[in-house]
């Protein structure tokens, strides 16, 4: 029987009220003589504890051993012995298993430790594991048995042994040789615990090219901290039920089960999983075998095939009482409530899987593929060979519940993963410094699949939106990193999973496929599947097929390793600076590396780029034609004079983007852009990816100093009549960011009404009801538009939205009857809780925690942040790392994003931070979460005292947190630079506009 929730007791950050009473005062009086006898008992106590803690508390446990200078150990009894303890099972009989006792070498002991060398030794590798698990998925229990036996073939001569392992429990370890089944002996096992290996040190040598049989019989922990084996919860018609999951990727399947835990050292996996009577278990391959388990009752076990070789981060298995639809091979599985709500994917994945089936020119190599969809679930997706796992919100759609772009984001991520079974499954990046080829790939052919799947959608449209703009973010700060780059410990493994291997992996994939023309790029992607499958590559495997592929067809002479070095070992991107002699015509290109903080002048040791250049003109108007025209070949400038082009026509660079640089001209060519896009009638001539591109280049230029802000701005002006929606989604990002830095200061009323007077006609135009069949592009131009109208208080859009809501909250039943539709709720939910007080947000929460659709749910947490009152958003923050909530610990980070969305928010929550870091860590319980949240709670730092607080903190409580969080100082210290160069400019530039502007137009 499931415990009821206790009833919520929020502390709302202030604290405690103090009882100064006036209670007569109690207590023990003393002689002065019976008073100086316990002084000097007390003396010569603290004198002996003195004594013993010099003696004994200075010498070290076993474990902190890694942290002692070798001076610290010369006065302490040297530790002999790592005792590995008998292992007990909760509520069953205690393991019958032989205590052992090894030694510890203390010799090689430095004073600081450093692990640089994380990689495994190479004289031994494992050729096939058989696993067995049994998990007990009860309260008071949530371990698991395993028992595992690896064959491993010894490349070298060595009497060691090193595998990994981490928060598993040994009971037995044999080595058998296989050839005749006589035991090796196993003289110590030491544990090296920075690098998670597990050493066993051997009595006699392994033979070269002799295969031996590792046997390990273990217990684990179903942990509750999204990696790993890990246990996860959720509720149906009010009765708790339990589940069993796994997330590997990157360095957590050692905690599942002891291996040779690097993504090149494949192996072939025979997986069986011992479940309750009452639930199913899933695997990587199809069951082919089931049997009633042998000492418990209540279980049986589910036996699978043999596996493909793969790498480890790639096993999945889950034991699961969802329910399940299948189409064929493929199957989706879901909570059984959620059941219907995957029916879009079920619909959609089979039909991705034949595209890339055509796309690869290979066929999917498995015998099926499931989808499960799960409660908690710390990554978007994760794309185990075979079993496919999502969060319920990148899986599940709900018709007239989820919106509109819940369908794209549904088919995206599935296409995704889906790419991702020959693009890092069937070959596997050697080390996880080349994890772009897996995470890039994927990026880029998820919206090639889907815009073949869903042609209405037009999806790659907005390619240049997500993947290559917004990663422009990142990749102009200094801390950024390389595209392939050498990453060694976990934490660092971890922290490249970011838009620099995805968004910027697939920005100059996409870059590849057009000047190497489709045909070229296919062939070349699908020689190098074939050449490297089931095995490991690294990029120059890469480059190698797709040279090859080049040059027998004479679309590209070159040698594509020596232009995509240049992009991919190489941090940042450049700027491509175009000056126009208007007197001889001729025309120079220059680049330079594009740096958010810009110190205006050039080092000359910068790096160059192989840069394609497309472009066409006023004349031409050729925006279809993206094959470079010229190029920059590691070339710091060049200058061209066989360009025909007219004085008073315009020249565009960089055609559809399709370049990951951003591209400057001289002040007379802006110029010449700034009047055709303001011409109402002409400005069309311009294809709307270019439009894009040229207000993000605009802006962002004039943001680093290399542009002057009135120019930046007079171009965005343009969108009073632009209706496109990858123009505006540029233009509301470049406009944001001046929203964000304006919103504490005296003049955000005149940015509100200038930003008001561009939006208002194109949302007008939209209006808040959605055709029938509406295309996603359009859906999602409606949201954003309606939520920027409503964010900048219009007042004809803040009233429909807070009549919605009102009509809403006065329904009979708001929790099954809400008429507000889908896509448009993000907007009405947020103006609802910001124009309301603790009624609307305690309504809010209400319908949170009654909601069962995952997008409902994931709405509802965003805007519970909208709230103007600080008391509730404290409420809120406190909520968010309580395990007795309702908010999932997946979602922490949502919730302080929400809160720090505001300019009152931003404050509390960086102060929350500060405040309960410990707390924080102790919760969450992952590197990167934090550096989430932490990025998130400072994005509106801009002051020279809220940098300097930012940094003290960092020092203090965080620099661990290594490349994100120096990323997170330098992007402040550019929010400074930011308001001391431009704030002034910025703000005449509004002065001035405001007075010549009209009235805003507050009609719908």
């Amino acid at each position: 029987m499931t415990k009821a929730r206790e009833p919520l007791t929020i502390m709302d950050g202030n604290p405690p009220t103090c009882d100064f009473s006036t209670k007569t005062k109690r207590g023990i009086y003393l002689s002065k003589s019976l008073a100086f006898v316990i002084l000097i008992i007390f003396a010569l106590a603290l004198v002996a504890t003195a004594f013993i803690v010099y003696n004994f508390a200075a010498c070290p446990r076993t474990d902190q051993l890694a942290n002692v200078t070798k001076y610290e150990l010369t006065r302490c009894e040297q530790p002999k012995l790592l005792v590995i303890p008998l292992a007990t099972d909760n509520n069953k009989s205690v393991i019958a298993v032989e205590t052992t006792t090894f030694p510890i070498d203390t010799t090689t002991v430095d004073e600081t430790p450093k692990v640089t060398d994380v990689r495994l030794p190479k004289y031994v590798k494992p050729d096939k594991y058989y696993l067995k698990l049994t998990p007990y998925i009860y309260e008071g229990n949530f371990t698991f048995d395993g028992e595992i036996s690896i064959i491993v073939t010894v490349k070298n001569e060595t009497k060691q042994i090193t595998f990994h392992g981490v928060e598993l429990t040994y009971h037995s370890i044999k080595l058998i040789k296989k050839e005749d089944g006589s035991e090796v002996k196993i003289v110590e096992r030491t544990e090296d615990v920075p690098r998670q290996f597990q050493i066993l040190i051997l009595d006699e040598p392994l033979i070269a090219g002799k295969q031996y049989y590792l046997n390990i019989t273990y217990t684990g922990i179903l942990n509750d901290n999204l990696h790993g084996f890990y246990r996860s919860s959720y509720e149906e018609q009010k009765v708790k039920r339990w589940i069993a999951v796994t997330q590997f990727q990157a360095t957590d399947a050692r905690r599942a089960f002891p291996c040779w835990d690097e993504p090149a050292l494949k192996a072939r996996f025979i997986i069986s999983i011992a479940r309750p009577n009452n639930m199913t278990s899933v695997s990587n391959m199809n069951i082919v075998r089931r049997q009633k388990h042998d000492s418990l009752n209540n279980y049986t076990w589910d036996h699978y095939a043999e596996s493909l070789p793969m790498s480890t981060y790639l096993v999945a298995f889950a034991v699961t009482d969802f329910g399940n639809m299948s189409d064929n091979n493929f199957s989706v599985w879901a909570r059984k409530e959620a059941l219907p709500s995957a029916a879009y994917a079920l619909d959609i994945g089979p039909k991705i899987l034949k595209f890339l089936e055509e796309y690869y020119k290979i066929e999917f190599p498995l015998p099926k593929i499931d989808m499960m969809a799960l409660p908690d679930f710390k990554a978007g997706a994760m794309e185990n060979w075979g079993l496919l796992t999502f969060r319920e919100i990148a899986m599940l759609y709900d018709e007239g519940v989820s919106p509109t772009t819940a369908k794209a984001r549904v088919a995206s991520v599935v296409a995704h993963e889906i790419a991702h079974q020959w693009f890092g499954n069937l070959v596997t990046p050697a080390w996880w410094s080349d994890i772009w080829l897996n995470e890039g790939f994927a990026s880029y052919v998820e919206y090639v699949a889907v815009d073949a799947v869903e042609k209405t959608w037009k999806l790659m449209e907005v390619f240049v939106l997500n993947e290559v703009q917004s990663v422009f973010k990142l990749d102009a700060l200094t801390s950024s990193h390389q595209i392939s780059v050498e990453v060694g410990n976990p934490e660092e493994i971890g922290a490249i999973f970011d838009k620099i291997s995805y968004g910027k992996g697939s920005a100059i994939l996409r870059m590849m496929n057009h000047f190497l023309t489709d045909s070229v790029f296919n062939a070349g992607i699908t020689a190098y599947l074939n050449a490297r499958k089931f095995g490991d590559a690294e990029q120059r495997d890469l480059w190698s097929a797709l040279t090859a592929a080049a040059q027998g067809s004479g679309a590209f002479d070159g040698d594509v390793a020596v232009v995509m070095d240049s992009w991919t070992l190489q941090t940042g991107f450049p700027v491509l600076t175009i000056t126009r002699d208007y007197d001889t015509g001729e025309i120079e290109f220059k680049q330079e590396r594009f740096v958010l903080i810009n110190n205006t002048f050039e080092d000359q040791k910068s790096p160059v780029w192989w840069i394609p250049v497309s472009y066409t003109t006023a004349a031409e108007k050729d925006f279809e034609s993206t094959r470079p025209k010229l190029w920059l070949r590691g070339e710091r400038s060049i200058v061209v004079k066989n360009i025909s082009i007219s004085r008073n026509d315009w020249l565009i660079a960089n055609i559809q983007q399709t370049g990951f640089y951003r591209v400057n001209y001289d002040q007379h060519n802006w110029e010449l852009l700034i009047k055709i896009l303001n011409d109402p009638s002409r400005f069309q001539e311009i294809h709307p990816i270019n439009r894009a591109q040229i207000i993000d280049d605009a802006m962002n230029l004039a943001l680093s100093g290399r542009l002057d802000y009135r120019t930046a701005l007079d171009i965005t002006s343009y969108l009073t009549h632009e209706r496109s929606y990858v123009p505006w989604k540029a233009g509301l990002v470049a406009l944001g960011y001046i929203d964000t830095m304006l919103s504490k200061g005296a003049y955000y009323l005149e940015y509100k009404r200038h930003a008001v007077r561009l939006v208002a006609g194109a949302a007008r135009a939209l209006g808040w009801a959605g055709a029938r069949a509406e295309s996603v592009v359009r859906a999602q131009q409606r949201v954003e538009l309606l939520a920027a109208a409503c964010h900048l208080r219009h007042a004809a859009c803040l009233q429909h939205a807070v009549r919605l809501f009102a009509n809403w909250m006065l329904s009979a039943n708001p929790g099954a009857y809400n008429e507000i539709h889908a896509d448009i709720r993000s907007t009405v939910y947020c103006v609802g809780v910001q124009t309301g007080g603790a009624r609307e947000w305690r309504f809010a929460w209400d319908r949170f925690t009654e909601a069962s659709a995952p997008s409902e749910r994931e709405l509802l947490l965003s805007v519970l942040g909208c709230t103007r009152s600080p008391h509730l958003l404290y409420r809120y923050l406190e909520l968010s790392l309580r395990n007795d909530s309702g908010i999932r610990k997946q979602d922490t980070v949502r919730v302080f994003s929400a809160v720090a969305s505001s300019a009152i928010g931003e404050p509390i929550a960086f102060n929350f931070v500060r405040a309960n870091w410990q707390r924080l860590k102790d919760y969450v319980g992952s590197v990167s979460t934090l550096n989430s949240i932490l990025k998130v709670v400072t994005r509106r730092l801009n002051q020279v005292h809220e940098y300097e607080e930012l940094q003290r903190f960092v020092n203090e409580s965080c620099s661990e947190l290594g490349r994100p969080v120096q990323q997170v100082l330098e992007r402040t210290a550019a929010n400074v630079q930011w308001m001391q160069r431009n704030y002034q400019t910025i703000v005449d530039w509004l002065l001035e506009a405001d007075k010549s502007a009209p009235a805003v137009d507050d009609s719908w």
